[in-house]
């Protein structure tokens, strides 16, 4: 930060340029006669309390403009993170249902085989129950996941949302710069 560091403008110089008053703010439009007297209004203390008041207030906005920026990219950060982490879990999700659907269809097929060996006995039967039941298992499963479908939704809802905060960042940032520019 120190070769940033913003020194007076009359360091080292002598304060009798005449350039140095026609510029910025100060600068006079109309004949010297007329500009003559306000150069005594002009000091070069108060042209170097201007300046060093000037030089804090840009620091002040560099230091705002940098943190606003690292806010920034901490939350585009985030936000591609929680992207990736909600492709991770829909990938997930995916794969679980993928898994289950076939778990459900072996235990229908499984169940099907096992119909014509009930009315043989009752042992057949016992069997039946018991993948009746991983099947009705298998079905509260599902539900889970679709409960765990429906929350990474909201998390995604809520991922939009924070992406759709990013215009507003920007804006305040534009507005951070155009007042910066302006001073």
């Amino acid at each position: 930060m120190d070769s940033r560091k913003i020194r007076s403008a009359y360091e080292g110089r002598s304060i009798q340029a005449p350039s140095a008053i026609r510029h910025g703010s100060l600068a006079g439009s109309g004949p010297p006669a007329a500009r003559g007297a306000l150069e005594p209004l002009l000091r070069p203390e108060l042209l170097e309390n201007k300046i060093a008041s000037q030089a804090a207030e840009i620091e002040q906005l560099a230091r705002d403009n940098h943190r606003l920026t690292a806010s920034h990219v901490t939350l585009r950060e985030d936000v591609v993170a929680a992207r990736h982490e909600a492709q991770k879990l829909k990938e997930h999700i995916r794969s679980i249902q993928n898994e289950s659907d076939i778990q459900i269809r072996v235990l229908q097929e499984k169940i099907a085989k096992m119909e014509p060996d009930i009315r043989v006995g009752e042992s057949v039967k016992k069997e039946l129950q018991q993948a009746l039941i991983e099947a009705q298992n298998l079905v509260k499963v599902r539900q889970e996941l679709i409960a765990q479908i429906q929350q990474a939704s909201q998390e995604l809802v809520k991922t939009r949302s924070d992406v759709k905060c990013l215009p507003e960042l920007h804006a305040e940032l534009e507005d951070l710069r155009k007042e910066h520019h302006r001073l």
